[in-house]
């Protein structure tokens, strides 16, 4: 094997199918109910000034401070029973025992989980959220200052921490996936022959004794008072979980017989009945979802029944379909459907309209008249423009439109000039030509305003002016001797 080369151990997750309970055997739960169930009151919180409390308190109260922790879960964690199963289930979580897709609700229906009862952890209530939402909360649970990117990640960070007299170093949780991601590091510094993660797995030493060595390594990294080698016994004690034959180790661990160990982690005859409950519990959500789902699908299903695809219309057919029957002049009742001409270009036209967000219009209402300018700018015959005098106003050869009427307009929600303005710049491409067919009535409209406000400036109709007449501009000066006077 090369030097230096890591060799990565096996996953510690446990596996099982959807619906198969996980028995105290899978979580150890002896070796659970040991570190929770110690009242040495030898660790620092934050929050608690000088005063010392259990390990218990203090990762239960890091959960609490979390932000990832929902005022439900807060208010659930003030029961003392469901707090401390609740703080069992972060634990296996934060050393990687119980993977991502487990769940532990029964109403969870994604199909990224698998639900798995746990009727040592469900006494008080059923629903102990899933195993990504709790290492979120543990994830996020660190202390002022830190964050889940920039806080400690290394034991050697931690001890650094300390001896710069930082106590504590980091939160519980934080500590607990530090030992977690360097478990043979902290395995060959303070245990023998196995890793930190060997401590929560089926083992053949004593639940109790494992207990004890997890608390002292609590204690080592998070308090930091342990002796080291060749220190006094005295100076030893300071970690309260030390074994006074070894000042400055761990403690050791207690080996067992299997009978011994057959003795541990039993499942009581009512943990196996709730773990019957819960399953049954469980398919008859799954089952009422599934018929929920197969009565919508045949209620589609009867709807859609008999119905034949129509073809795709183009855009134009399929404006006019929607605007109804009546909207469409141009279709006679009778036995055979007549269809009329349509009138010149210079006449009154109806167009197919564009519906946007009309979609109460009134084809039935006079339609606009189309302007001159369009023909005549589109036909290749006009004769060009006589040239103009540079002092001369600019003379727009085109048809004054006639003055724009809501009441002759098929819109019966006319646009702003904000709307339309907004429209044009969402609706329009800026490289199209300016003279298509398929322009709807508000750019007609707008077109024809514009020409209406230039006929008041100028004060008379847009025509070519006769041979021989100057035009007088309004308010701006007179013409003397062919030359304008302001």
């Amino acid at each position: 094997m090369p030097a230096g080369r890591r060799v990565r151990r096996p996953s510690v997750a446990i596996e099982h199918a959807d619906l198969e309970p996980l028995t105290r055997s899978d979580l150890q739960f002896d070796l659970l109910s040991h570190i929770f169930a110690d009242e040495t009151k030898v660790f620092s919180d934050p929050a608690s000034g000088p005063d010392k409390l259990s390990f218990r308190d203090v990762f239960i109260n890091a959960i609490l401070r979390s932000p990832k922790a929902k005022s439900v879960l807060k208010e659930k964690l003030a029961l003392s029973a469901f707090a401390t199963d609740f703080g069992k289930l972060a634990l296996l979580v934060g050393v990687g025992r119980l993977p991502a897709t487990m769940s532990f609700f029964a109403e969870m229906r994604t199909a990224q989980r698998t639900y798995h009862p746990i009727p040592s952890l469900q006494r008080t209530n059923g629903n102990l959220l899933d195993s990504p939402r709790i290492k979120a909360i543990l994830k996020s649970s660190t202390l002022e200052g830190d964050s889940a990117k920039n806080g400690l990640a290394t034991p050697a960070q931690v001890l650094a921490r300390i001896k710069a007299g930082q106590i504590p170093p980091t939160t519980l949780p934080n500590l607990i996936f530090v030992f977690a991601s360097h478990s043979a590091e902290i395995g060959k510094d303070h245990l023998l022959d196995m890793e930190f993660l060997d401590l929560f797995l089926p083992n053949p030493a004593s639940s109790a004794s494992r207990a004890r060595v997890f608390l002292w390594l609590c204690y080592h990294y998070h308090e930091g008072s342990s002796a080291g080698p060749g220190e006094d016994a005295d100076v030893a004690r300071g970690n309260p979980f030390s074994d006074p034959s070894s000042p400055g180790k761990a403690p050791s661990l207690v080996m067992l017989t299997p009978d011994e160990i057959a003795l541990e982690n039993l499942d009581p005859a009512d943990e196996k009945a709730l773990a019957a409950r819960l399953i049954a519990q469980r398919e008859a959500i799954v089952q009422g979802h599934l018929l929920k789902e197969s009565v919508k699908e045949s209620k589609k299903a009867e709807s859609t029944a008999g119905e034949t695809p129509s073809p795709v219309k183009p855009k134009r057919q399929r404006a006019n379909a929607k605007a109804g029957p009546s909207s469409t002049p141009l279709e006679r009742k009778g036995p055979e459907p007549v269809k009329e001409e349509l009138p010149e270009p210079d006449e009154i036209y109806l167009k197919k309209l564009q519906l946007d967000d009309d979609d109460d219009l009134d084809l039935s209402a006079p339609q606009l008249v189309r302007p001159a300018y369009r023909e005549e700018r589109r036909s290749p015959k006009r004769e060009p423009m006589p040239p103009l005098s540079p002092l001369r106003p600019f003379s727009v050869g085109v048809a004054l439109p006639k003055p724009y009427s809501h009441r002759y307009s098929p819109y019966k929600r006319p646009r702003t000039m904000l709307q339309h303005a907004w429209h044009v710049v969402a609706t329009s491409d800026p490289l199209a030509d300016s003279d298509e067919d398929d322009e709807d009535e508000h750019v007609r409209q707008d077109h024809a305003d514009r020409l209406a406000v230039i006929s008041r400036v100028r004060g008379k109709a847009p025509t070519p002016e006769p041979e021989g007449v100057r035009p007088i501009p309004l308010h701006l000066g007179h013409w003397h001797d062919d030359i304008f006077v302001a």
